[in-house]
């Protein structure tokens, strides 16, 4: 796990604050179990790298993981999780949980057995969580991030350039 927390504060440290997407505003950050949805490129990833920046807070108590990462494919993510969490860990962000088997099912039981455990997840566009294994669709406040609009990108550009 702490190959996961040094990769975790690695990518926070190298993210961008200068620019966000729109949804970054919208998000109720607040709540216990989000999920956003997006196609691919669409800056899922960025827009969870910059929420964890925004909270300076070590990776120990607020950390990002990739399910998508070869870690996970000898450890599960359940394990990993509970060790996170009882070791003092108030937060995670996961990215691609569309490519790790069974994400659904573990996210409801984080969401079930760690009551102050908050939990935001990205994935593919093409989720239904009402089709999937562990019934999110009651728990998770879900967004969609759609793709860059021309308002967006010229916004993008201006401050690219200064």
């Amino acid at each position: 796990m702490y190959n996961l927390l040094a990769k975790s504060e690695q990518l926070v440290r190298y993210t961008a604050t200068q620019y966000s997407r729109y949804l970054y505003t919208t998000v109720r950050w607040d709540n216990r179990l989000i999920g956003i949805k997006g196609a691919r490129g669409t800056g899922k990833t960025t827009l969870l790298l910059q929420r964890l920046k925004s909270l300076q807070l070590p990776a120990t108590k607020a950390a990002y993981f990739s399910l998508d990462d070869i870690f996970f494919t000898q450890n599960l993510f359940a394990d990993v999780a509970e060790q996170f969490y009882r070791e003092g860990g108030k937060m995670l962000f996961l990215d691609e949980v569309h490519k790790y088997p069974g994400w659904a099912r573990e996210i409801k039981n984080l969401y079930d057995f760690f009551p102050d455990l908050q939990v935001v997840f990205t994935g593919s566009s093409i989720i239904d969580l009402a089709k999937e294994e562990g019934d999110l669709s009651r728990r998770a406040l879900m967004y969609e991030l759609q793709g860059l609009s021309f308002r967006e990108y010229l916004g993008f550009k201006w401050y690219s350039k200064h």
